[in-house]
């Protein structure tokens, strides 16, 4: 998504104060920018310190800090200093949004709780993100990506069966929390709308792990039994993982049996087609072993360009497993505009 022009998207007219700082916050303002909100970043004289935590940088500016804070203005402020609170507090007069992601209870240490900034403002909405939420037993905790991913159940499902848990590759605690928080307070200003009133909004990136358990939460419900780790295979899909080609390895998810006729054909392996042993998916999950080993034999043979134009040929769904420059520069990325450069 390209950055709107000043005055455009539908949350122009719209100013967020965004006091947060690292990547879950920061995303969540730096969405509302790219839907056309006025973001202004307040940062410490010292910074925001994803501005100092990167190895890498572009133009000499570190690549976390500029992951999270594209379409913003900014200003530095001591909140706790009498007069930098008086101008945060002039800002929040004049403004419709208020993010932070302190430690529950700084705000109110700051003399800027809820109560203060409603007092400047009466229809402001305060969204604070935080590690575990403003109440419960783990609300003091400090939270980062990794603690989130651990605490939320999702890390137990990364990796190869057999093995230690990994985190995600991609920060999904940050991320993930970042959409939540950015949704409740499009959701907020709706309301506003119509009450006139402000809000606060509490998200917690433990509860955002937590709900995006979602049908795996359902499996332990169903069978008392928490899930385990699959690698890149789906408990009750059969195939539905990676395999190795000749030139890379590609994903197929023949999701459904509707999809089991044309992969066959894709693959120029008429032979699976009529063995009893695969007629369904039922029955491929229960002959995983046979089934993948002599897909993993016959798919080294020919390069993954090939396979991928013979699957998409049949309508079956599959896809390259590109690396992160892969991913960016592929013909699709370019076309969607998905990376546009700007200053």
């Amino acid at each position: 998504m390209s950055s709107p022009k000043p005055g455009s998207g539908p949350l122009a007219g719209i100013r967020v104060l965004d006091l947060s700082r690292f990547i879950a916050g920061p995303v969540a303002g730096q969405l509302l920018g790219l839907l056309g909100a006025d973001v202004i970043k307040i940062e410490e004289p010292a910074g925001d310190p994803m501005r100092r935590i990167s190895k890498y940088a572009l133009n000499g500016m570190s690549a976390h800090y500029a992951s999270g804070n594209a379409s913003k203005r900014g200003i530095t402020l001591d909140l706790k200093h009498v007069e930098g609170r008086r101008i945060f507090l002039d800002l929040v007069s004049c403004s419709d949004v208020v993010v932070e992601n302190f430690r529950p209870g700084a705000m109110e240490r700051l003399k800027l709780g809820r109560k203060d900034l409603q007092a400047s403002n009466p229809g402001i909405i305060i969204a604070s993100l935080s590690g575990f939420g403003q109440t419960g037993p783990w609300k003091g905790r400090p939270a980062y990506d990794l603690i989130a991913q651990a605490a939320g159940g999702g890390m137990s499902l990364t990796g190869r069966p057999g093995e230690a848990p990994v985190k995600m590759g991609i920060p999904i605690g940050d991320l993930g929390a970042s959409v939540f928080c950015a949704l409740a307070i499009v959701a907020a200003l709706y309301r506003r709308k119509s009450t006139g009133e402000g809000d606060a909004i509490d998200v917690a990136m433990f509860d955002v792990q937590l709900s995006l358990l979602n049908y795996l939460a359902h499996y332990y419900w169903a069978s008392g039994e928490s899930p385990v780790a699959e690698g890149d295979a789906h408990a009750n899909v059969v195939p539905y993982q990676s395999f190795e080609t000749l030139s890379g390895r590609m994903v197929v998810a023949v999701y459904g049996d509707q999809f089991w006729p044309g992969f066959c054909a894709a693959i120029a392996s008429p032979d699976l087609l009529v063995d009893s042993r695969f007629a369904t998916n039922d029955l491929r999950g229960k002959n995983r072993a046979a089934l993948i080993s002599k897909l993993e034999q016959h798919l080294k043979t020919q390069p993954r360009d090939h396979w991928l134009e013979r699957l998409a040929s049949q309508g079956v769904p599959a896809a390259p497993l590109n690396a992160v420059g892969e991913a960016l520069e592929c013909a699709q990325a370019v076309a969607r505009e998905m990376v546009v450069p700007v200053r």
